[in-house]
């Protein structure tokens, strides 16, 4: 099952500037949220500006063993669909991340253009190399991630329950995370709402 996930305040900010048109533009990002099942895979997109900057992709989401090990791939765009370029499971973080059961990526002169990152539980890994492939767990049933059992837990630690995640962007134009199609209904449903106040601000 490959879906995408309601996400932080930040996030969602994130999301609905994307879908104005309007994206914000930084160097640095950080999104966070929850991942509810096992086989979710959170979706984000990002832009590199021209110039072959270093990127740096790296998660905080195992804390210790308070949350899952999560995995990372990165993807380019290719016509209607996205080419991996890179992924990784265990890494060597920066100061002040949680633990080598984070995942990290550098991509070193990233040509500029349109990336996506997805955030997984391991080893919910790609199929191939297209992103239209799916993932490994995506015909399996869904399981709440505090009733799961994730391959690299330690089941005499009981580690490896939460389903926080946190991921980071550095060297990046601008973030957009893809929203689920609930999430999307309910931002087009909120707008809705907002009409008719509107209007009634244009009369008074």
């Amino acid at each position: 099952m490959t879906t995408s996930l309601p996400f932080a305040l930040r996030a969602t900010v994130a999301a609905l500037l994307a879908a104005t048109g309007l994206a914000a533009h930084a160097g640095d990002f950080t999104l966070s949220g929850q991942l509810a099942h096992h086989n979710d895979v959170v979706r984000i997109t990002f832009d590199v500006a021209a110039g072959g900057s270093d990127v740096s992709l790296f998660t905080d989401s195992w804390q210790n063993g308070l949350n899952f090990d999560p995995a990372l791939a990165v993807w380019r765009q290719s016509g209607n669909d996205w080419t991996l370029i890179g992924q990784n499971d265990d890494v060597d973080l920066p100061s002040g991340a949680q633990g080598w059961y984070d995942s990290g990526l550098t991509l070193t002169q990233a040509a500029a253009g349109r990336y996506m990152v997805t955030l997984v539980a391991t080893f919910n890994a790609p199929n191939g190399t297209q992103l239209s492939q799916g993932f490994s767990y995506d015909a399996e049933a869904p399981i709440t991630i505090g009733q799961w059992t994730q391959p690299t837990a330690d089941i005499n630690y009981g580690d490896q329950k939460g389903g926080l995640w946190q991921l980071h962007l550095n060297g990046v134009q601008s973030v957009a995370a893809v929203p689920e199609p609930s999430t999307w209904l309910l931002m087009a449903l909120g707008a809705a709402a907002l009409l008719p106040a509107a209007r009634r601000s244009r009369q008074a």
